[in-house]
C-alpha cells in the first residue's frame, strides 16, 4: 500500500504541533515535570455596533450619455442635468473639409468619444463631433463633407 506524498509532511506537522502543546514545565535536570496551574478564563463577547458611520459611500462614475442628434447647447444641458461638468466637452468638426465656427451651439453631434454608456471617470475628456446639418453626420467621403475635397476622388 502506497502511502500519499502530502501525508507524510501533514503527520509530522501534527506530531509537531502536539508535541508543543504538551504543557508542563521544562527543567534541565532529572527532576519530574510538573502540570501548568490552572488559570480560570473569561469570555467576553463583542457586540456589533449599528450606529452610522459617517464615512462617504463610494460613487461610480457616470456613464457617457447618448448625445447623437443634439444640438451641442443640447449636450452641455444634457451633462449639466447629470452634474457633469460641461466643461468637460471638447467640440470638433465631423468633416476634415469643415472649420468649426466660434458659435457651434446649433450645431448637431454626430459621434461622440468615449461612445454612449462608456463610464466616464474624472479625467475623461468628452469630444463630441459636430455637423452643421443633421443629415450631414451620415455624409462622408473618405472623412470630407465634400466629394471634391477628398484626395482619393478621382477628377
Amino acid at each position: 500500500m502506497r502511502i500519499p506524498r502530502c501525508l507524510a509532511p501533514s503527520a509530522l506537522v501534527g506530531v509537531l504541533a502536539l508535541a508543543g502543546c504538551s504543557g508542563g514545565t521544562q527543567t534541565d535536570d532529572n527532576t519530574p515535570v510538573t502540570a501548568p496551574a490552572t488559570v480560570g478564563t473569561t469570555t467576553t463577547t463583542a457586540t456589533a455596533s449599528t450606529a452610522p458611520t459617517d464615512a462617504p459611500t463610494p460613487t461610480s462614475d457616470p456613464a457617457m450619455p447618448a448625445l447623437h442628434g443634439k444640438t451641442y447647447e443640447q449636450a452641455q444641458a444634457e451633462f449639466t442635468r447629470r452634474g457633469i461638468s460641461a466643461a468637460r466637452l471638447t467640440a470638433a468638426a465631423h468633416h476634415k473639409d469643415v472649420a468649426l465656427p466660434r458659435d457651434h451651439d446649433s450645431w448637431y453631434v454626430c459621434e461622440t468619444s468615449p461612445r454612449p454608456g462608456a463610464p466616464l471617470t474624472g479625467t475623461t475628456t468628452v469630444t463630441v463631433r459636430l455637423a452643421k446639418d443633421f443629415s450631414d453626420c451620415t455624409t462622408s467621403f473618405n472623412g470630407y463633407l465634400y466629394e471634391k475635397n477628398d484626395p482619393a476622388s478621382a477628377p
